[in-house]
């Protein structure tokens, strides 16, 4: 909760420091590319600043679970649980998953056994780009944890239902045959 509030003054202030500056007879600056940087790199340091607290509160829940779990180059962390058979999903791949979807308070929101399989062209859909990324790393039949970082999740806004904007979410995930 602490760091949710943490990140909300963090976009606040980031909000309220990106104001037009005014010359002093009172026109608008005109638009430099030093003055971009000025004003780009309050939004920089500060969104740095973010995925550094999330990664920490990420990093702290692994431990309190004892999860053995790598992080990629992107920041997803994955655990595999299954390696499954048969070749490594890849781009343009149709895959059916089974997946369970959690909050790091340790809420389910979303499960397959309610809400249906996500049926998904690997790359070429909608989803979330960490699930993307993570059914790559599986054979059909595998199964994975997920950490994914809320810029590989629903970002600053949300999914507008029940993960709110800069929140990051936990799935375990089951490549299945169609």
């Amino acid at each position: 909760m602490i760091l949710r509030q943490t990140y909300m003054i963090l976009a606040l202030l980031l909000l309220l420091s990106g104001c037009h500056r005014n010359n002093p007879t009172g026109s608008v600056v005109s638009s430099t590319k030093e003055q971009k940087e000025d004003v780009e790199a309050p939004y920089v340091e500060g969104n740095k600043r973010i995925i550094h607290l999330e990664n920490e509160e990420i990093e702290l829940f692994i431990q309190r679970y004892g999860w053995k779990m790598e992080k990629t180059g992107t920041g997803l962390y994955v655990q595999i649980l299954d390696e499954g058979r048969g070749e490594l999903i890849k781009e343009d791949d149709m895959v059916h998953l089974q997946y369970q979807t959690f909050l790091l308070s340790g809420e389910k929101i979303y499960d397959s056994k309610e809400d249906g399989e996500k049926v998904f062209k690997v790359a070429k859909s909608e989803e979330i780009n960490g699930l993307h990324e993570a059914v790559r790393l599986l054979r059909p039949g595998g199964k994975a944890r997920l950490i994914i970082p809320s810029y590989m999740a629903y970002g600053v806004a949300g999914d507008g239902d029940k993960v709110d904007g800069r929140e990051p979410v936990v799935m375990i995930v089951q490549v299945v045959q169609p």
